[in-house]
């Protein structure tokens, strides 16, 4: 692991962790918006997953500093590094953003301001639109009953200035130091996906509120096209996992049977793409047909980490550490 160290300065009250991959340059407009909103760009530490072994650091302003991680670390292992990294360096509140995100003009101030009058939250998300417009993609997340996770799509009833909800998506997050710091980082064995309800079920359990900023909005690119194989394997796996320690049995059974029919589906879909009946290449349900099948086989025999090798991996690459074959996981 290699770093670029930068001028650090002392007694910031909020830091910041970004988290990229690949070569893409996807970061630059996030660091583009964040400098915008007056966030001061040497107290933002960019903590980098390359996508191939050997791949050139990204570009970053002057001001940033570099945290390289050896390979794919995926999201929960490589925001931990970041978070590690800043909360050592003394902070009350931390922001973790992911490259695909964009703060809109006065998030970063609405949001501040919510925590600072409201500190029994732990934390505090914005309410998210999809890239492409003005679609919204999460108002929060929900936990039902039976364990299973919902993105919230519609305003929340009262529009009050912080809608409590379950969860928030990874992709946006404003963490309270002292939170981070009684119930612990990010589970490390989920990799990405999930990871970041389990955090929330403990702050919750903890005695912390969790909530969306409804007036604070940002951007997002959700990437689960991009890899399909990988997304249904991951979300299977963490999302049962995620079910079993917030509902218990029911949640475990729940889960389990909703995979099922899962892989059903999407293996009748292959039967009728494969034969005709209906449009469009079988690579795709079958994918996550196979995906949601290792999942959910994976999480009976408790095999963490990274994804195995499945169809449809698509972005997904440069998950095992170097000079090593890709194990089980912790």
């Amino acid at each position: 692991m290699s770093e670029r160290q930068a001028p650090q300065p002392s007694g910031a009250s909020l830091r910041a962790v970004v988290l990229t991959y690949g070569g893409g340059g996807e970061h630059e407009s996030l660091l583009a918006s964040l400098e915008a909103e007056e966030m001061a760009l040497a107290n933002v530490l960019v903590v980098h997953n390359p996508a191939v072994a050997g791949e050139p650091d990204p570009v970053l302003p002057p001001a940033c500093e570099l945290l390289r991680a050896s390979h794919n670390l995926g999201y929960a292992a490589a925001m931990n590094l970041g978070i590690e990294r800043q909360l050592g360096r003394g902070c009350d509140l931390l922001l973790l953003l992911t490259h695909d995100a964009r703060l809109r003009p006065g998030a970063l101030a609405r949001l501040l301001a919510a925590a600072e009058a409201e500190p029994g939250y732990g934390l505090l998300g914005p309410a998210l639109v999809f890239a492409d417009g003005d679609r919204p993609f999460s108002y929060g997340g929900l936990t039902g009953a039976n364990g299973v996770m919902t993105h919230r799509t519609d305003w929340p009833a009262g529009r009050s200035e912080i809608a409590a909800c379950d969860w928030v998506d990874g992709g946006t997050i404003l963490f309270r130091a002292t939170a981070l710091q009684r119930v612990g980082r990010f589970d490390e064995r989920f990799w990405s996906y999930c990871e970041e309800a389990e955090l929330c079920l403990r702050l919750s359990r903890a005695g912390y509120g969790v909530g969306v900023v409804t007036a604070a909005v940002a951007e997002q690119s959700p990437g689960g096209t991009q890899r399909f194989g990988p997304w249904s394997y991951l979300m299977t796996r963490n999302g049962a996992a995620y079910a079993w320690r917030a509902a218990g049995l029911r949640g475990f059974v729940s889960s389990s049977a909703r995979a099922v029919l899962i892989v059903v589906y999407e293996l009748v879909r292959v039967l009728a793409r494969g034969s005709g009946l209906r449009s469009g290449s079988a690579a795709e349900p079958w994918a996550l047909a196979v995906g949601t099948a290792r999942g959910l086989f994976d999480f009976y025999r408790r095999r963490w980490g990274p994804p195995p090798r499945l169809p449809g991996a698509g972005d997904v690459s440069n998950v095992e550490p170097p000079g090593e074959e890709a194990g089980a996981g912790g």
